[in-house]
């Protein structure tokens, strides 16, 4: 090898490691970009007699400065703390519609039993029986309206799953296309580090909407499996997600249907937006709305049970009787009870059975219904009857600890899931912060590469004069 090639190969690459240089300056601001660098050898010698001449250098690779465990962490928080995020963004409007004065139970309870004491005082009073027919009524619509709020929540997940869905065949359909072009890249020799970039962000992208596993192929591609082992990309190849419709719930929800038979491997997912949403629903808006029903059926239950007092007369109950003297029936609608469905059945306020059918005093027989006020009393302290509402075998509450009991679960729920995002989160920017230490564009370290790359052209092209002036002085002499 001559001298002029000799300095041709440094000149060639220190020219190399100027362009990767300057190809990470320019892309310091490239979301998802990893720092490129130039790796050099020596060139195979010359032997000449006994002794090997140097032949230059050259540059062997261009390889990405990559952790793969890093990365591998990077991705396995993101979806972590996409998750809790989503969770809390739905827990938090939960939370505020079972908190809120105008929507909450807390209050159409106090108000609603306030109007029965009301009656209690004045049981002939039309307008006092008014009151507590219309405040009735609206704690009823109070029920109606938090289960819809929860069905208006279950509507919008569907959106979202539906959403989250064609985002993850975008991403694995790119991702598969990026295999492909990666893997013909390769076979031209050389690694395409733009490529697997934008592959990496890909991958990163879609663990934010649910948790991935990433397997490394020995050609350059990588699998991404999902839920219990579902392959979502193989190699150039991407499978397809479907919404499928679960009719076994109430209402019918979406769930997520995997390859052409759209088995459905909803329960399989986790992480990402979309794990914390489909957590959020099969928890808090399940165990929320159960809560609601049970404490709806007790209302129903226990306050018909006292206004249509009359069963239990020949056990001692003094029975009840409206204005008229009728025998009292039904206040709320008996009949298939739930938050959603729970009703007032009465619509006459004449038809409030407030006293008793029989006078304790007397043992007269009231017939028009005016002689005292002892069932509207009877309705009253059901609201500190602590056996009304049953949640276990031997485990007993009051409508108004029920209901304290459901706004605090929730809430506490909503401060744990806030407290784990911020948790997440913050693994999350130190993972970050510790892979961009390894692979991200340093500006002050590259431009310090940049004047020794640049110098180290200078002096290549030095051996290049050097090599010139020789070979015309050798010119000259002949």
């Amino acid at each position: 090898m001559s001298l002029l090639g000799i300095g041709t190969s440094a000149l060639l690459t220190a020219q190399g490691n100027l362009s990767t240089t300057s190809h990470n300056i320019s892309n310091v601001n490239t979301e998802g970009y990893t720092r490129q660098r130039a790796d050099q050898a020596t060139r195979t010698p010359d032997y000449k007699g006994d002794i090997y001449f140097g032949t230059g250098v050259q540059i062997t690779s261009v390889e990405r400065v990559y952790d793969t465990f890093l990365a591998s962490q990077v991705r396995t928080y993101t979806a972590q703390e996409a998750a809790q995020r989503s969770y809390l963004s739905y827990s938090q409007q939960v939370d505020d519609v079972l908190g809120s004065e105008d929507l909450g139970l807390s209050g159409g309870l106090n108000k609603f039993f306030n109007a029965v004491n009301e009656l209690a005082n004045d049981p002939t009073s039309i307008a006092a029986r008014q009151l507590m027919l219309t405040q009735g009524e609206l704690l009823a619509n109070r029920f109606n309206t938090m289960d819809s709020k929860l069905t208006q929540l279950d509507e919008q997940i569907d959106y979202d799953i539906t959403v989250a869905v064609d985002d993850i065949n975008n991403l694995s359909k790119s991702i598969a296309e990026l295999n492909a072009a990666i893997t013909a890249a390769s076979g031209a020799g050389g690694t395409p580090n733009d490529l697997m970039d934008k592959r990496d962000k890909l991958i990163n992208d879609l663990s934010e909407i649910v948790s991935v596993n990433v397997i490394e192929q020995s050609n350059g591609t990588t699998n991404i499996l999902i839920g219990n082992g579902q392959a979502l990309v193989a190699g150039t190849k991407s499978m397809t997600l479907t919404t499928v419709t679960d009719t076994s719930t109430t209402p019918p929800r979406l769930g997520i249907g995997y390859g052409d038979s759209s088995t459905n491997i909803t329960s399989q997912l986790s992480g990402g937006t979309l794990g914390g949403a489909l957590e959020f629903r099969d928890t808090i808006i399940d165990d929320v709305r159960a809560e609601l029903d049970v404490l709806a059926k007790s209302v129903v239950e226990g306050f018909n049970a006292v206004h249509n007092n009359t069963t239990n007369i020949a056990n001692g109950g003094q029975g009840s009787v409206d204005l008229d003297g009728n025998d009292g029936g039904d206040f709320f609608d008996p009949a298939n009870i739930t938050a959603a469905t729970i009703s007032v059945a009465i619509t006459d306020p004449r038809a409030i059975a407030a006293s008793s059918k029989f006078d304790a005093a007397t043992g007269l027989v009231n017939v028009s219904g005016s002689g005292n006020n002892e069932n509207a009393l009877a309705l009253a302290n059901l609201e500190t009857d602590k056996t009304l509402v049953t949640i276990a075998p031997g485990v007993t509450r009051s409508l108004s600890e029920g209901y304290a009991v459901l706004v605090s679960d929730v809430a506490t729920r909503t401060q744990q899931a806030e407290a784990s995002q911020e948790t997440q989160l913050a693994l999350l920017q130190q993972t970050e912060q510790r892979f961009d230490a390894v692979g991200g564009v340093n500006l002050d370290e590259e431009a310090a590469q940049l004047i020794k790359f640049q110098q180290a052209y200078q002096a290549a092209s030095q051996i290049i004069i050097v090599s010139n002036t020789i070979f015309d002085s050798l010119i000259n002499a002949v």
